[in-house]
């Protein structure tokens, strides 16, 4: 192989075979000496090449990192946009809500809702979803936005399906189907409160989180107890008289449809204290009076509810969003304003016997 076309490898193996080729009696010291130095040469050429490769390699690197920090900084950048632009959003609506937003606010507010990537109703729904989120019972229902009367049908009684065998021609007989129908009409659920107008100073953020910790909590403890308050009344939960005991679970289980398919335990404090210090009593130690099924609380229950959540439905004909009203006329002269947040709703059991409603005996 020449020497202009050697690596750095084939240097080192051709250096090997000259120091051998040097002890021999009747080796060319001259001829292998000006090898070495043609050998020596490449090496520090190819050596020179590498490091201004790897120079040239850094250089550009060098020069391409700051459009990569670029690409970052503008991510950065439209995150603190975005940010601003909730900011703005909240403020506008804070003002809306008080009845002072500026015809800008307004412009504003309206185009995000009709076009924007940011509805109005998103902004305050951080703080919606941790109140329904709060709620065992309202993270489970289903939900409905149907405006006007809505009407949810549902199977009253209907004959099974049937085996048939091929070739016997005695035909099944018609199912006989029995339809019952649910009907919603929503209402409002209501709180209102007095503030002084050092709380309407307050601006976006701090006005926005005020009302939804005043208004949230309560409106949503509100719709929770509408909702066991139905499924104790309605016509479609099994009605079961039992204690009110380790017995009661398994009674109203009994009763439960098929469709039930994953039952809750919905009892008051008082009752569960009573059934868990009564499994401490002689004679009656049980390793769970709850049959394992989730167990939640509701004060107002009054006996046990037990059934499938899923069979509940809420519809909100104006959204879930809670909606405002501020009034600063009619105590103005005590120097206070008058607020009532309210959210349009209804609520039923569609399930026919969905739920179990034990009493005691």
């Amino acid at each position: 192989m020449e020497i202009k076309d050697m690596k750095f490898e084939d240097i080192e193996e051709r250096l090997s075979q000259i120091s051998g080729d040097l002890e021999k009696e009747d080796a060319d010291v001259d001829a292998l000496s000006a090898e070495v130095n043609q050998l020596e040469e490449k090496r520090a050429a190819l050596k020179a090449e590498a490091e201004q490769r790897k120079a040239t390699r850094e250089k550009v690197a060098s020069m391409t990192a700051p459009a990569v920090d670029s690409i970052e900084d503008r991510k950065e950048e439209k995150k603190e946009m975005e940010k601003e632009k909730r900011a703005e959003l909240v403020d506008a609506l804070a003002e809306m809500i008080k009845g002072r937003a500026t015809p800008e606010q307004r412009a504003l507010l309206t185009t995000q809702v009709s076009g924007g990537t940011v509805k109005v109703s998103e902004i305050v729904d951080d703080f919606i979803w941790t109140d329904w989120d709060k709620s065992p019972i309202l993270s489970r229902i289903r939900k409905s936005y149907v405006q006007g009367k809505y009407t949810v049908g549902y199977e009253a009684s209907a004959t099974g399906a049937v085996k048939h065998t091929e070739g016997d021609e005695t035909a099944p007989a018609e199912e006989v189907l029995t339809l019952g129908y649910v009907e919603f009409i929503a209402q409002y659920f209501k709180k209102w409160i007095k503030v002084s107008d050092t709380v309407l100073a307050l601006k976006g953020e701090a006005f926005m989180r005020y009302l939804m910790d005043e208004f949230g909590h309560q409106l949503a403890k509100a719709l929770e107890d509408a909702t066991v308050a139905e499924i104790a009344a309605s016509t479609l939960s099994a009605k079961v008289t039992n204690p009110i005991d380790n017995t009661a679970v398994m009674a109203a289980f009994a009763q439960l449809s098929d469709e039930a398919a994953n039952p809750v335990v919905i009892i008051s404090k008082a009752n569960y204290a009573a059934i868990m210090n009564a499994r401490a009593t002689t004679g009656a130690k049980i390793e769970d009076p709850f049959n394992g099924f989730e167990v939640l609380f509701n004060n107002t229950v009054t006996g046990m509810l037990v059934g499938d959540l899923d069979g509940v439905v809420a519809n909100f004909p104006e959204g879930e969003d809670f909606k405002f009203i501020v009034d600063e006329t009619s105590l103005a002269e005590h120097d206070l304003v008058k607020i009532v947040g309210k959210v349009l709703a209804d609520i039923h059991l569609v399930r026919p016997n969905g739920f179990a409603v034990v009493t005691a005996a």
